[in-house]
């Protein structure tokens, strides 16, 4: 008799233990991936390179000669650097996200590997950056050198209608309208240097090869982003930076 009770209640224990599991089979779910395609590392990546061929240009003026943005500067940003850490030890406040995400935490384990991640970013990107901007330079000094000639062509005319002032030949009303309008020109000649610079960046194909190298570079990196975080954290996280991907129109 007691034999017979060990085995039935053996053959219940058993049900329980394989109705438990079941339960926790149907339970499990796997985190939902509620990122738009564009949010996705390999889109992203692609956008970024509309970043990099139309860089942000600063016009030049009399005093002032054109400069390049050759590419934004959280290429080289660590956004998780101070990012909380969970746990008894705290952290530094995130600075560098909660103005869009709030208060963002990690893992040691996985500041530890976004840390590696970014390094890694680091030593994949760095020699073209520095190759990129050097060819940036390059435009620049051409830019510089279109500068000095359109301000040699209106010096030349500005003197020229001195001298016919000087000597008597035009009134002071004609000298004052034929001067506005040289530095009309020469202000649009300034000006117009912006576009054929943005040009000269799109159409040079040595630069196109190091804007494709960092962008590969950078969707490795987003890739371990997303591997690392937290499908919510992910979420989260791109949503906030995700514009900074896009050209500004």
């Amino acid at each position: 008799m007691k034999k017979i009770f060990y085995i039935a209640a053996l053959v219940l224990t058993l049900s329980v233990a394989v109705w438990s599991c079941k339960k926790d089979e149907t339970t499990t779910t796997t985190p939902t991936d509620n990122t738009l395609p564009s949010e996705q590392p390999a889109a992203l990546g692609d956008s970024l390179g509309e970043v990099i061929d139309n860089p942000a240009v600063v016009d030049a003026s009399t005093t002032v000669d054109l400069t390049i943005e050759s590419y934004p500067s959280f290429l080289e940003t660590d956004y998780f650097s101070l990012a909380i850490v969970e746990g008894p030890q705290g952290g530094k406040d995130d600075s560098l996200n909660k103005i869009c995400t709030g208060s963002f935490k990690l893992t040691k384990e996985q500041k530890e590997k976004l840390a590696a991640a970014h390094k890694a970013k680091e030593e994949c990107m760095d020699a073209n950056r520095k190759l990129l901007k050097a060819i940036d330079r390059e435009i620049e000094a051409w830019a510089k050198n279109q500068k000095t000639e359109i301000m040699a062509k209106a010096k030349a005319q500005m003197d020229s209608i001195n001298k016919l002032f000087d000597a008597g030949s035009i009134t002071a009303s004609q000298k004052k309208e034929m001067l506005n309008k040289v530095e009309l020109a020469r202000a649009a000649a300034l000006k117009a240097l912006s576009s054929k610079v943005a040009e000269k960046v799109k159409n040079n194909l040595d630069r196109a090869t190091k804007k494709g190298k960092i962008i590969d570079c950078e969707k490795v990196y987003l890739k371990a982003i997303k591997e690392i975080l937290s499908a919510e954290q992910y979420e989260k996280w791109i949503k906030c930076h995700k514009l900074k991907y896009v050209k500004k129109k």
